[in-house]
């Protein structure tokens, strides 16, 4: 079963370098930043709306939930949407390769900071000595596909 999760993390990890360059197109097509960002939510949308039938769909049970949500719960969507914008408007001009790995290196960064600090509701994970020359690492590779 793990390896059925990791799956899906490569399978992520692949999504985030072919949605970086399809939505540069769009903008490239569209000329309009905020019209392709709502092209490509209507089309993730109607994405989701076809796993309801696998899935399920239940609104009133969730909906009585929502009041126990955290308030820092909600900021998945403004972090959606300031990394579609910065996609749309940045990912052609530094190139896939740059874009990509400086988007992980720091999403590398933050997740050692979340998981020592235990945000967002994660388990705290110290940040030791290892963790952080991971991340270290992670801004030479940066460097060198960004420089190379």
């Amino acid at each position: 079963m793990h390896w059925l999760l990791a799956l899906f993390a490569v399978l992520a990890g692949i999504s985030n370098p072919l949605q970086s360059g399809s939505n540069s197109a769009l903008l490239k097509t569209t000329q309009a930043p905020i019209v392709a960002a709502f092209i490509v939510y209507a089309i993730g949308a109607c994405c989701l709306l076809a796993c309801i039938p696998f899935l399920g769909f239940q609104l009133k049970a969730t909906a009585a939930k929502l009041g126990d949500v955290p308030w820092w719960a909600y900021i998945g969507g403004i972090c959606n949407a300031l990394f579609l914008m910065c996609s749309l408007l940045v990912t052609k001009k530094l190139g896939s390769a740059t874009f990509t790995t400086i988007v992980v290196i720091s999403a590398v960064i933050t997740s050692v900071l979340l998981d020592h600090f235990g945000l967002l509701g994660f388990e705290v994970r110290s940040a030791t000595w290892l963790r952080i020359i991971g991340a270290g690492l992670s801004v030479v590779g940066v460097v060198l596909i960004a420089v190379f």
